[in-house]
């Protein structure tokens, strides 16, 4: 670290002693940016030598390259404008530099100048040493190597008697139970006094232990329904099937995938035209529901009902009934 730290010191001083190099070529043709014969440059070849030695000697070092333009205005037949001439010739001296004397591209700096003034002395280029844009590098380079002086420092001294203070890891909580409420949506087939129909049923649930739920159903086929009307004559009407009712249900074991239903249903044959009941029963329903696997039931239900057909002003009563559901269905929430 200290050899490098001398080779940096070395190279700013070599530069510092020759900042003041600077050589001007003048004279330049008109019409000429980015060729020009190298001829013109033979009489400052020893000046410019001397550069680019400082320039490698030094890698902190910086070269300014300036290329100007005088205010000859160009007709069209020639190869470019002023601020083109300017950059042209500048180019011209930084391909020297790189390629006769071996600079790196990143030590030379470009600038123009266009003038306003005609004469050969405003079309030229100029090189100037500027070691002074290297003292930025330099004293970064010289804060690392004090850094560095100080973690061999830090190694050098001898080791600290390390205290360490025991802290308990706090236990995470724990995933929080899902909520006591719950919701659960199903969909299926029922028998029903007229007949067989799909269903679909919504329920709110508590712990998945109550459950109140909705039933709606409704078939797309029905059978005809005929009958006389008071003058005699037959009357036949295409009816359709369709029920709705609530449950309450109760899972009282937790072990055992057993519960007991109660609620009230109603189921109607409708005409389709005019849009009126041919048959309506109504009445309790109790049972039991069982889940043999997760996500499908069976209820089985007794359905002590009345029953009203066209011809008549109001509900009989009737023989009682056996109902059956099953059920697919999926719960959300309400864990048990």
């Amino acid at each position: 670290m200290l050899r490098f730290t001398a080779l940096i010191i070395g190279c700013f001083a070599l530069v510092a002693s020759v900042s003041a190099q600077e050589v001007v070529i003048s004279d330049f043709p008109l019409g000429v940016g980015g060729s020009v014969d190298q001829k013109i440059f033979e009489p400052y070849l020893p000046q410019i030598k001397a550069i680019a030695d400082s320039l490698n000697s030094s890698p902190i070092a910086r070269a300014i390259v300036t290329g100007g333009a005088d205010g000859q205005r160009y007709r069209s037949s020639h190869d470019a404008k002023n601020p083109s001439l300017a950059l042209g010739r500048a180019h011209i001296l930084r391909s020297l530099l790189m390629e006769q004397f071996g600079v790196d591209s990143t030590q030379i700096l470009l600038r123009t100048e266009e003038a306003k003034e005609i004469g050969p002395q405003y079309r030229f280029v100029s090189l100037r040493l500027e070691p002074e844009l290297g003292k930025e590098e330099a004293d970064i380079n010289n804060r690392l190597d004090l850094l560095m002086a100080r973690m061999d420092t830090l190694e050098a001294r001898p080791p600290v008697e390390k205290h360490f203070t025991e802290v308990k890891e706090v236990p995470m909580m724990e995933e929080a139970e899902e909520s006591d409420l719950g919701i659960s949506f199903g969909a299926g087939f029922s028998s029903s006094p007229f007949g067989g129909m799909p269903i679909v049923t919504a329920a709110f649930t508590y712990k998945r232990v109550v459950y109140v739920e909705g039933l709606v159903g409704h078939t797309w086929w029905g059978p005809d329904f005929a009958w006389f009307d008071d003058e005699g004559e037959p009357l036949i009407l295409s009816t359709r099937r369709r029920q709705i009712g609530g449950h309450a249900i109760i899972y009282p074991f937790e072990d055992l995938p057993l519960g007991f239903v109660g609620g009230w249903l109603r189921v109607e044959e409708v005409a389709q035209d005019p849009y009126e009941y041919t048959k309506l029963s109504e009445g309790l329903v109790l049972g039991v529901r069982g889940t043999p696997v997760p996500h499908l039931s069976v209820t089985a239900a007794y359905n002590p009902s009345r029953h009203r057909i066209v011809t008549e002003p109001s509900s009989t009563s009737e023989t009682d009934q056996f109902l059956l559901y099953l059920t697919a269905h999926v719960g959300i929430g309400g864990a048990r």
